[in-house]
């Protein structure tokens, strides 16, 4: 029977990943192929749930992938259900086929295996088999990393006729040789040049044409002949300045073509192709730095130039902080990379850094603007704040940027005279009132979830969001791994619920989220996926949510929440730094008396901004603190804050009265002296003082030793 176009290229895509023929051999996969080969549905699911049970590592799950035929993945890869829907056979050998792509991408690298499929592709004295067959091998097994021991040959003066057979093979790689060849265009070596833009003239990549419009004014004639028919071809023209910038701006949008992502980026040491691991958050700015370095060497003068290869270094610099705040331990030894790319940016000049911080507004590129806001926090002054793209952020539709300004005008003028000051101190009135929040994320079909979701997004400290699939689910997991509580239904339409759990679990970034399943049958859910979850009885209520929620997360650390109450301390800070400048925090104040019953890197700042700016209205709430159970360093600051406000004469008889309860019932030595010193302030009347003293004063004698 004739396959349609889509089932060709599935087929086509199977064989990509298997890379070219097998020998049936005996496996568990085998066994299942036959079962179904023979329409034995049942047992076949059964076999597949059993190597699955079995949780097969990568290199087992490429061994089982390699062990039967193409015909055979074809035939397992479009097993359906009565509704049409993917069955639970393809599910399974997709997850199976996710493994092999992982074990596969390792044995990529080897280098000697290469080698001798590369001596093979190039030897004219080969048969076009043997040849035609090593290609094959080198596109299916090691993709780019074929791509060096090929330049290689490009530059073999005495061998032309292997580095027309390397180019050959290169224009069949296609695209995962083009960024290694834009990179080989850089060689001291004139054949490797010419023949490196021929094997892109033959690809075809629009990536090449920053390059190749630079080689169309190039002074050899062969090399600047081969880029001008590739221009032609693609109707390309523009400075080449211009275009590596609108390049790179497009990989800080996070735009790399389907099926050009990478592990690594590739550059030229001693005219030698080296590849560089790069994790995949910060593949596309990896990028853009390398587009925005080219346009650097190209002008040296231009600000364009510097800004967005500033921008790059800062979004990588963000990405790796928050990647390291959030419990990213991959993230973790980059920390001094990030300080690198920091100092860097900062080198390019403040107006490169001012234009990064234009452009990552411009374009709403959150990493760019959080890494440029950063950094002008270090590099403006108070002379220079006022003239700062800090100023126009403060208006962002992003709350991290809006807030992160905000923190760096006050850092940056000590809290005085603070730029745009009453826009600092509503964005900061905002930030003081961030705090905890359960957030949720739920992969379920939209009937058996909608309701529920609803019902508890609307709750304080809960967010919750839906994914009615597994692949939107791995999806927006992938795009947003803040999430402290992941609900998965047992049967999802498009792929089993272990996918989306093994991707929780394989991402160091989740390492904190908690796992619930919802399911009909909770025996059945169990014997399938196991005890280490907690089960909700299908259909799902935004009660049941949201009391599974709380108890799976009760006491657990929860890094979005870290960054709530870093939000908030941040702004506590930066407003009492502002109070203690003089500058009007007026605006704040009410937010500000709403928080002295949080953790102390909140309360007591903001007790210390109250007592600084505050009045009358502020008095109940300080005094409510002093007799809360909160610490003895936020019992001072209040008690401080009320001494301060009644010496500015406030009206303070409950103020007075609650400074004089703290006094009688205080033990440290130092709220004591506090409790005094505020008291001391107030406009008592005589009789009032004399009270007060006859009352407090004590005998000088030490107390008596027992026995």
């Amino acid at each position: 029977m004739a396959r349609s176009l889509s089932q060709s290229l599935l087929a086509a895509a199977i064989a990509a990943v298997v890379g070219g023929a097998v020998a049936a051999q005996d496996s568990p996969l085998q066994e299942a192929a036959t079962l179904l080969r023979l329409n034995k549905k049942e047992e076949a699911t059964a076999k597949l749930r059993e190597i699955l049970a079995g949780d097969p590592s990568n290199a087992d799950a490429l061994t089982m992938y390699r062990s039967i035929s193409q015909d055979e993945w074809y035939l397992l890869m479009t097993q359906k259900d009565a509704d049409g829907n993917p069955s639970e056979i393809q599910k399974i050998a997709i997850s199976i086929m996710e493994r092999a792509k992982v074990e596969k991408k390792v044995r990529s690298r080897d280098d000697a295996a290469i080698a001798g499929l590369v001596a093979t592709a190039t030897a004219k004295d080969s048969d076009y088999g043997a040849r035609q067959s090593a290609i094959n091998t080198l596109v299916a097994e090691h993709g780019e990393f074929a791509v060096p021991a090929l330049v290689e040959k490009l530059g073999n003066k005495d061998d032309q006729d292997g580095q027309i057979l390397a180019v050959s093979a290169l224009s069949q790689i296609r695209s995962h040789a083009v960024l290694p060849l834009i990179a080989a265009l850089g060689s001291s070596s004139n054949e490797v040049v010419q023949n490196a833009a021929a094997a892109l003239d033959l690809i075809g990549d629009d990536r090449a044409i920053p390059a190749m419009v630079h080689l169309g004014n190039d002074e050899r004639a062969n090399v600047r002949a081969i880029a001008r028919k590739f221009l032609q071809k693609k109707g390309a023209n523009g400075a080449v300045v211009d275009l590596y910038l609108a390049q790179a701006r497009e990989y800080l949008k996070g735009n790399v073509a389907a099926g050009a992502w990478s592990d690594v980026v590739w550059s030229l040491a001693n005219d030698k192709l080296v590849a560089a691991d790069v994790p995949a958050l910060l593949y596309p700015a990896e990028l853009a730095k390398g587009c925005a370095a080219a346009a650097l060497r190209i002008a040296p003068s231009s600000l364009d130039a510097r800004s967005t290869f500033a921008s790059a270094c800062l979004a990588q610099a963000n990405l790796i902080d928050q990647g390291v705040a959030g419990g990213d331990e991959a993230m973790k030894p980059l920390e001094a990379v990030a300080a690198d790319l920091k100092a860097v940016a900062l080198a390019s000049g403040l107006d490169a850094v001012r234009g990064a911080l234009d452009a990552g507004n411009a374009g709403k590129l959150a990493p760019v603007s959080m890494g440029a806001v950063g950094a002008l926090g270090v590099a403006e002054n108070a002379d220079s704040a006022a003239s700062s793209a800090l100023v126009q952020s403060l208006g962002s539709n992003d709350k991290r940027v809006r807030y992160a300004a905000a923190e760096a005008l006050v850092k940056a003028t000590g809290g005085v005279a603070v730029p745009a000051g009453g826009a600092v101190v509503e964005v900061l009135a905002a930030a003081i009132t961030e705090q905890a929040v359960h957030t949720l994320h739920v992969v379920a079909p939209a009937a058996d979830a909608d309701a529920a979701v609803s019902s508890v997004a609307g709750k304080r400290g809960f967010a919750v969001s839906h994914s009615a699939d597994a692949v939107s689910g791995m999806a927006a997991l992938l795009t947003n791994p803040n999430i402290d509580f992941l609900v998965v239904s047992d049967i999802l339409p498009d792929r089993l619920p272990q996918d989306v759990i093994g991707n929780v679990k394989k991402d160091p970034r989740m390492a904190n989220c908690k796992i619930a399943i919802l399911c009909k049958d909770e025996e059945a859910a169990k014997a399938r996926l196991g005890d280490g979850y907690t089960y909700i009885k299908a259909p799902l209520t935004g009660e049941a949510l949201e009391a599974a929620a709380k108890a799976a997360l009760e006491g657990v650390a929860d890094p979005a929440n870290a960054r709530a109450e870093a939000y908030a301390a941040m702004a506590s800070s930066s407003l009492a730094a502002m109070a203690n400048g003089k500058s009007d925090i007026g605006g704040a104040l009410a937010a500000l008396a709403g928080q002295l019953d949080r953790a102390d890197a909140v309360s007591v700042p903001a007790a210390k901004a109250i007592g600084l700016a505050g009045g009358e209205a502020a008095l109940p709430a300080l005094s409510a603190a002093l007799a809360g159970g909160g610490s003895v360093d936020l019992k001072r600051a209040a008690a401080t804050a009320i001494g301060n406000i009644l010496g500015r004469g406030a009206n303070g008889g409950d103020a007075v009265a609650a400074l004089r309860t703290a006094l009688e019932g205080a033990t440290d030595a130092g709220l004591r002296i506090d409790l005094g010193a505020a008291l001391g302030k107030a406009k008592l009347a005589p009789e009032a003082t004399l009270e007060l003293l006859q009352k407090f004063t004590r005998v000088a004698t030490a107390p008596k030793s027992e026995g």
